[in-house]
């Protein structure tokens, strides 16, 4: 069987390959049928990183957020014809696992995600721009057949918001404020009300991205008044650079005690005000990766009429994708694109 797909060699330079799909002990065989673009695809797609690191990487298949559809399972998990999300983190394999890995995988706040040997779709190894794929099963979760696949790519995301509140363990009177008003803070909030009876505030730069948040208390950055708003849990959703003013107007703005979770990439270093943690006595985590667990609470979630129609709100188009040439085109509306969205692109090739 051969499968076709698009490879990154250079900044702005894909290019289209065919090979043998082999199909190894414990995989499945995937059709990809839609995706999605992440910034982290961006990054490599403009250039943005560091020389290094792009040597390094090239080339390489892009996209790790994908829904495809069982071919056949030698495993026996799925049935021919079911929707699976594909889980983009990967362990290694337990006879090689150290005892260090072992502990992580029994870590509930954590996960062999976290290990130094986990590999990730689309950055230490090929990701899912292809038509078809070969892929362990046991990265493989079952989405309802019934779900639009188009709103279930974005499961990826959903998991890493899961992630997020997993490791914070919230309460139920916690007042939870997410700073950045972009597609991560917007899936959080998205989760967040499906999960948390209390308050939940959103920090942003653009009145135009807050009013699609519904139903919550929005604020724009540096107003002085979100101190009022008592908050004891804050995510950083922003990332980049701007996220180093967003990170010390967390800092001013949140309660002593309070939990600061960390979840916007940032290429560069950012500086933080660590003089003003140790005042406030804040508790910081860091968290972006997600596991398998997290991505079967997101197909659950997605079961809900109400959750599935504040996630569809982020579908600014769908594309389908014929040939290179449609992919660039993808490539380049996503580089410029400055809305609360993404393009989703349906594999036809």
């Amino acid at each position: 069987m051969l499968t076709r797909g698009f490879k990154i060699v250079q900044s702005k330079r894909f290019e289209i390959y065919v090979e043998d799909l082999e199909v190894t002990t414990g995989e499945a065989v995937v059709k990809i049928e839609t995706t999605a673009v992440c910034k982290a695809d961006l990054r490599y797609y403009l250039g943005s990183r560091d020389e290094r690191t792009l040597n390094l990487k090239y080339p390489i298949n892009l996209i790790h957020e994908a829904i495809g559809t069982i071919v056949k399972d030698p495993t026996d998990s799925f049935k021919k014809g079911d929707k699976v999300a594909l889980v983009p983190n990967l362990m290694i394999d337990k006879d090689k696992q150290d005892e260090f890995d072992v502990a992580l995988s029994k870590n509930p706040r954590l996960g062999e995600n976290y290990s130094p040997k986990a590999l990730f779709a689309s950055s230490s190894y090929n990701g899912f721009s292809k038509d078809y794929i070969s892929y362990p099963a046991r990265n493989l979760v079952k989405i309802e057949n019934t779900i639009d696949t188009n709103i279930a790519v974005f499961s990826e995301l959903i998991s890493v918001a899961n992630a997020q509140i997993r490791r914070t363990i919230l309460k139920d009177n916690d007042v939870i404020g997410i700073w950045g008003d972009g597609i991560l803070g917007y899936i959080l909030y998205s989760v967040l009300k499906q999960v948390h009876n209390g308050p939940i505030i959103i920090i942003g730069h653009s009145k135009e991205k807050l009013d699609k948040y519904e139903g919550v208390q929005t604020y724009l950055s540096n107003d002085p008044t979100i101190k009022r708003s008592k908050i004891n849990v804050a995510f950083e959703c922003i990332g980049g650079l701007a996220a180093e003013d967003g990170i010390d107007e967390i800092i001013s703005s949140i309660l002593p005690g309070s939990k600061l979770i960390l979840a916007g990439v940032s290429e560069n270093p950012v500086k933080i005000n660590t003089r003003k943690i140790l005042e406030k006595g804040l508790a910081l985590y860091g968290v972006t990766r997600s596991n398998v667990e997290d991505f079967k609470f997101a197909s659950e979630l997605l079961r809900r009429p109400h959750f599935r129609s504040d996630i569809s709100k982020l579908i600014l188009d769908v594309v389908p994708i014929y040939n290179i040439k449609d992919y660039y085109r993808v490539f380049e509306t996503e580089a410029k694109s400055r809305s609360l969205g993404k393009h989703i692109m349906n594999f036809k090739f």
